[in-house]
């Protein structure tokens, strides 16, 4: 991939430990990240960790290997996603009741709240992205326009072959270069670092699935009239309420039927269609994020839907499946 094309790697001005011992790699990755057991699986591997690493704001950057065959399992991470892009070698990786097997065209992504076991075998070097919690999940309120509170999560199986993941991987690496000399990542926070944090944990949402990506399908407004922005800022801002056609063209500023027509013209359906799909979204957004915890009924309440019956069958038709079904999905597990 992009960072092996320098022939060395990544972050090396930024070494933070290499040892031969596994107790001193231990002790030193916990303070970056966070307590974890640490194992090798064959007393007659090589153990060789080395750690590279430059914080920013919210995000670090950071190069890790361990030489060896090894185990480690943090449980959970609790206060930070992390992404691991294997360099070279292989890993499994279980985060939840998510395992992947990960190599140079499968990263991974651990979810904070789940408990995460791996193993990195022999020859095994990683680029890892480490993101506030707290951070990702203000970017995500921001941009779905609702507050999520833990309703976070990611999909751990992250593809790097797709045009989008890729594309993203490809300004992760222009990253760790800006990083590697001096024009990103520096010590005083400045305007530019907040945009590139910004940046990159934006595009992550957008393109890895996890329970938000059914609140990201908002239509982009900023060339459409400013009637359609109105009435579609006051479905957003207020889903779970009872809005009709009316009051939704007094707020616009525009008689019902006007309204009707820019919709039909600018999104291809009616004002009641798009606000069902809204509620239907954070319906799906809810099941998800809730893994069950949910009842169905409290879901359907919650996304503005009064009956049960009409909600189950809408919800249906839109995404292929009944609400109990996503409720039990083990995607984001």
């Amino acid at each position: 991939m992009v960072l092996q094309a320098h022939g060395r790697t990544p972050l090396s001005d930024y070494r933070r430990f290499q040892t031969h011992d596994v107790d001193e790699a231990r002790e030193v990755v916990a303070r970056h990240f966070c307590s974890h057991r640490l194992d090798r699986m064959a007393a007659s591997d090589r153990f060789d960790a080395c750690q590279h690493r430059i914080a920013g704001e919210h995000l670090s950057l950071n190069y890790l290997r361990y030489g060896a065959d090894v185990t480690i399992e943090p449980g959970e991470l609790t206060d930070f996603f992390l992404i691991q892009i294997p360099l070279s070698g292989t890993a499994e990786v279980t985060n939840g009741c998510q395992t992947v097997a990960s190599n140079r065209d499968t990263a991974t992504i651990l979810n904070p709240d789940r408990h995460t076991a791996m193993r990195w075998h022999a020859g095994c070097e990683q680029l890892l992205l480490q993101i506030d919690k707290d951070f990702l999940t203000g970017i995500a309120a921001n941009l779905s326009g609702m507050s999520l509170g833990d309703g976070v999560r990611f999909k751990s199986e992250f593809c790097l072959r797709s045009v989008k993941s890729s594309s993203w991987y490809r300004g992760l690496s222009g990253v760790v270069h800006a990083a590697e000399e001096g024009h990103a990542f520096q010590v005083a926070p400045s305007v530019r670092q907040r945009h590139i944090e910004e940046g990159l944990v934006m595009a992550l949402l957008e393109i890895q699935e996890n329970t938000v990506s059914p609140l990201l399908s908002r239509p982009e407004c900023r060339a459409a009239p400013a009637i359609l922005k109105r009435a579609v800022t006051m479905i957003h801002d207020r889903l779970r309420e009872d809005i009709s056609l009316l009051d939704l063209s007094r707020h616009a500023g525009t008689t019902p039927r006007n309204l009707q027509l820019i919709f039909k013209r600018e999104l291809d359906r009616t004002p009641v269609q798009y606000l069902q799909d809204c509620r239907l979204n954070l319906a799906r957004h809810l099941l998800l994020a809730g893994n069950g915890h949910l009842p169905i009924s409290e879901v359907a309440e919650l996304s503005g839907h009064r009956h049960l019956g009409r909600f189950s069958v809408a919800y249906k038709k839109r995404f292929g499946e009944s609400p109990r079904i996503t409720a039990r999905s083990k995607m984001y597990c």
